[in-house]
């Protein structure tokens, strides 16, 4: 409906032949229609906010610069959440990488391996136990802070099967 990023007004949707969906307009009661876009990072809109009236209606300036205003605040929220989820995955690598290190500062003291060779121990019993890194390296760190030195398990068992 938005054409090239601009703002769409139709006063009577069910005699505008550009719109698809009248049967449905009908059954919900929809005469008018606003469709303004919600600004993306680009060239292209995020999407738009589409507001309806039940009869038909020239809608106003004021009326499109709230819904404007509307849609702006909504790519600002998408933006937003966007990031927080990129600092959730940035966060969760980052204690991720802080357990393996830890690991393998316990892997190299207690078995006298290097560091690389402690990150592949690490990696081959998390690629045979179907387990993450981070697991394995829990389990490693968990075991030495148990005083269970030795039990530093060589292999670590796959998850069990889920029963459904």
């Amino acid at each position: 409906m938005i054409a090239g990023g601009h703002p769409v007004v139709i006063e009577d949707i069910h005699a505008a032949p550009a719109f698809r969906d009248k049967a449905l307009a009908q059954r919900l009661g929809l005469v008018a229609l606003m469709s303004i876009p919600v600004p993306g990072d680009g060239q292209r809109p995020r999407g738009v906010l589409n507001c309806f009236a039940g009869a038909a209606r020239r809608f106003t300036p004021e009326d499109m610069l709230q819904a404007g205003i509307l849609a702006g605040l909504a790519a600002a929220a998408l933006r937003l959440a966007a990031q927080q989820g990129r600092i959730a995955d940035l966060d969760e690598e980052l204690e991720t990488r802080k357990r393996v290190e830890r690991a393998k500062e316990i892997l190299m003291r207690q078995r006298n391996l290097t560091g690389e060779q402690a990150y592949r121990w690490i990696q081959k019993r998390s690629m045979d136990s179907r387990r993450s890194m981070r697991e394995v390296a829990e389990m490693v760190v968990l075991s030495e802070e148990l005083g269970y030195y030795s039990s530093i398990p060589h292999s670590v068992a796959p998850p069990p099967k889920d029963s459904r």
